[in-house]
């Protein structure tokens, strides 16, 4: 693979640092990037940032000019999302959308979704949120139970999703639901572009150990969604959803290495300024940690190569998402033996508390840890099957 940045990409680089310089809140260090503790304050910082990205022209950077993006390559995409994570900016309240919903739009959506649909989401005008995940359906989405039964031009959908990120802020859901009982397990699923404020639809938000209420439970009851908001073919949701899921796992996580190596950054500076554990061998740590950093860095820029010479993204995503995310619970579990009694004590080590918190459920979100690894046998290594016990 190819590191080298053209002249023309190092100069979109430059003009993006001095951007970010000009326009992230001058008190912003990256210490903030979780943003209020408030949802509600939350969110608005969120959403106004995501608004001042697009004002600058970085919002919807690869995407086509016939649908409000500007049309540049992926590989000046991903400096964005390296160059974001540097400066550890808000990663916005609209993730959904940008990573998920407008890709999988551009792959498999109609011309008047994406006419109707992607300059919205260009613009931080549509909140999204993924109506994946059920109480009995986590990461094993082929046994998703919500049913959508077709009623002439519309469906009427009953079931429950839950882990459902920023639903309350959403206005729209891209929701994934069973429609032929009678297929096996992997079909018989579709996809659907639902408003949030349809009849039918209640959204109950959970409080989660970091005390915030970012994840929300969805109820459905007799929900009426119009034919025209399906999102491709009857019964090929399984398909569509697992492009899906290949996005959310192998893109954009430069910005989370990047992100990770500033936190590393405030770790050590505090711990060099002399908080933390005595005992703790803190050269071997910190050069321990830096160089998994390095080496997923490395992995990330394999897959830009990848995807910027024209070949898919593939199952290797599955070694992303395992990898940035049992590193991230690695960097807060080490903060802990580095700062000792400071990590919960000294006022610098508030960030890394709930940081330490929050990086409980990455290795749960968009597939377990569990379900990378057997993704990872199956397609990447090929190795065989374990076969069931006989009763």
């Amino acid at each position: 693979m190819d590191l080298n940045l053209t002249p023309e990409q190092l100069a979109f680089r430059a003009d993006l640092r001095g951007w970010l310089a000009d326009n992230l809140a001058p008190d912003w260090d990256g210490d903030r990037y979780r943003g209020p503790t408030d949802d509600g304050e939350n969110f608005s910082l969120q959403h106004a940032w995501e608004r001042r990205l697009h004002e600058g022209g970085y919002s919807g950077l690869h995407w086509p000019t016939a649908y409000g993006g500007r049309g540049k390559g992926i590989v000046e995409y991903f400096i964005l999302m390296e160059e974001l994570g540097r400066v550890a900016a808000p990663e916005g309240i609209n993730s959904i959308g940008r990573e998920l919903v407008g890709p999988v739009i551009l792959d498999a959506g109609t011309e008047e979704q994406k006419q109707r649909f992607v300059p919205r989401i260009i613009a931080a005008e549509d909140i999204w949120c993924q109506g994946f995940s059920e109480p009995n359906s986590g990461s094993d989405l082929a046994s998703v139970q919500t049913f959508a039964r077709r009623d002439g031009e519309d469906w009427v959908i009953n079931g429950q999703k839950v882990w459902t990120s920023y639903a309350q802020f959403s206005n729209w859901c891209i929701l994934l639901c069973r429609t032929d009982r009678s297929q096996p397990k992997h079909k018989g699923m579709t996809l659907f572009l639902v408003p949030t404020d349809q009849q039918g639809l209640d959204v109950r938000s959970l409080r989660q150990i970091t005390g915030r209420q970012e994840f929300n439970e969805l109820f459905l009851t007799d929900m009426r969604v119009p034919d025209s908001l399906r999102l491709g073919p009857v019964n090929e949701g399984w398909q569509v959803a697992n492009r899906v899921l290949a996005f959310e796992r192998g893109t954009t996580r430069l910005y989370r290495q990047a992100r990770f190596a500033h936190e590393l950054n405030a770790l050590a500076r505090l711990v060099l300024d002399g908080a933390g554990n005595p005992m703790a061998e803190k050269v071997r740590i910190l050069g321990r940690l830096h160089a998994r950093l390095e080496i997923l860095r490395l992995h990330n820029l394999r897959i830009v190569s990848r995807i910027a010479s024209g070949q898919a993204i593939g199952p290797e995503a599955s070694l992303q998402k395992l990898s940035w995310s049992t590193l991230h619970q690695e960097i807060m579990a080490d903060a802990g033996e580095l700062l000792g009694e400071a990590f919960l004590e000294h006022p610098a080590a508030e960030r890394f508390r709930e940081t330490y918190l929050q990086a409980r459920a990455e290795t749960i979100y968009a597939g377990t840890s569990e379900i990378q690894r057997s993704i990872i046998a199956d397609r990447v290594l090929n190795l065989p099957r374990a076969r069931k016990e006989a009763n």
